[in-house]
């Protein structure tokens, strides 16, 4: 009989891509406007770099950060590097300032999931409240408006505290192994290379008008 496939939740904010489509039109009216008010090709030019600048920014920081949960591990995109927690590594989820996975050798926040402020806290008190929702426990006894479903950090929280307790339901997590289970780090060189020259050019474009 073949193995089911494995069921994959990938989280994103909401949020934060509604910014990175806001500066991408910012962006765009920017350029738009900069063409029509110069007279000269090489000025138009120059218009591009810090044009590219902010569509890399918009990508790089507020697009493309998400978060990967399937019954291997977690899978983090952050702005300037990846990290992938295997399920045997993993020791606590905590929400205190942004949803944090703790290993017993790094922290990681997610980009994707921060805590929510007190507007946030606010908000999601009241949708919870509608819905009869309560509180998530946090695991440890404590529990923090981080935990809040309707938030950031509460939603994403939630996918992998759900599939948390049932991995370890059906014995598919190796105990004991957390202080020898590899998190393997990747960083995104091209973007951070891609990020830096359209900063340095984008200035540089700016000095020279």
């Amino acid at each position: 009989m073949p193995a089911s496939p494995t069921t994959r939740d990938v989280f994103v904010s909401k949020f934060n891509r509604g910014l990175a489509v806001a500066l991408w039109v910012i962006v765009a009216l920017l350029f738009v406007t900069t063409v029509l008010n110069d007279t000269t090709w090489a000025d138009r030019a120059l218009a591009l770099v810090p044009t590219a600048f902010g569509v890399v920014l918009g990508w790089v920081a507020l697009w493309r950060p998400r978060l990967t949960v399937d019954d291997d591990g977690i899978e983090v995109v952050n702005v300037f590097h990846t990290v992938r927690v295997p399920w045997s590594a993993l020791v606590h989820v905590d929400t205190r300032f942004a949803l944090t996975l703790v290993t017993p050798r790094r922290k990681t926040a997610v980009w994707a999931a921060p805590a929510p402020g007190r507007a946030g806290v606010a908000l999601a008190r009241r949708q919870n409240q509608r819905h009869g929702r309560v509180v998530p426990d946090a695991g440890d006894g404590n529990r923090r408006a981080g935990d809040l479903l309707s938030t950031a950090s509460g939603d994403a929280a939630y996918l992998i505290r759900h599939r948390w307790d049932e991995l370890r339901e059906r014995g598919a997590i190796e105990l004991g192994t957390a202080d020898t289970t590899r998190v393997p780090v990747t960083l995104h060189w091209a973007s951070i290379a891609l990020l830096a020259a359209t900063a340095v050019g984008g200035w540089f474009a700016i000095a020279a008008r």
